[in-house]
Formats: C-alpha cells, structure tokens, sequence
C-alpha cells in the first residue's frame, strides 16, 4: 500500500531513491519514533516502538519490502510544541 513518513515543508525534494534526512526528522521532531503497521482493513494493526529515527526508517523500508501491500507510518512519539507550530512545519505559507 504505502509507506508514509512526515516531510518538513521547507525540505528539499529528495532525489529519486533515496532516503530522507532522518537526522534532522530526529531533531526537528522527536528523538523517539513509533512504526504503525496497517496490515488490512480487518483492524490488524500494530505499533512498534519506541525507536530511534534512523531505527525506526530502517524497520519501516525493510517492513515495506517485504510486504507492500501494507501500509506503514513512521510518526514521531513525542512532539512538545502546540498544533499551530506542527503544522507549520508541515504547510507552506
């Protein structure tokens, strides 16, 4: 299905292929991450974590692989900023 994972509104686009920055994910976001598996429309779904960024990419794209017909988010575990300031990062002016 898919592999969804937050971009930074203001990041560069990536080129073909490659992965994205987790070290600034991590900084910008949160240290810890969860990877939530969606497996089909019957509610098997799972969480794993807490991971670090780079941990939790590394499951997410192996876990992707392996099996694309589920889908499987990477979303930070901790984020202490207000709604206003998430979204923020997320939208472009």
């Amino acid at each position: 299905m898919a592999l969804i994972y937050p971009v930074l509104a203001d990041a560069p686009e990536p080129e073909e292929g490659t992965a994205p920055d987790v070290a600034e994910l991590a900084s910008d976001l949160s240290d810890q991450w969860l990877v939530e598996v969606a497996v089909g429309e019957d509610g098997d779904d799972a969480c794993f974590g807490p991971l670090a960024s780079g941990m939790a990419w590394d499951l997410a794209v192996e876990l992707n692989d392996k099996r694309p017909d589920w889908t499987v988010s990477v979303v930070p575990l901790y984020v202490a900023e207000p709604a206003d300031q998430i979204i923020a990062l997320f939208e472009e002016d």
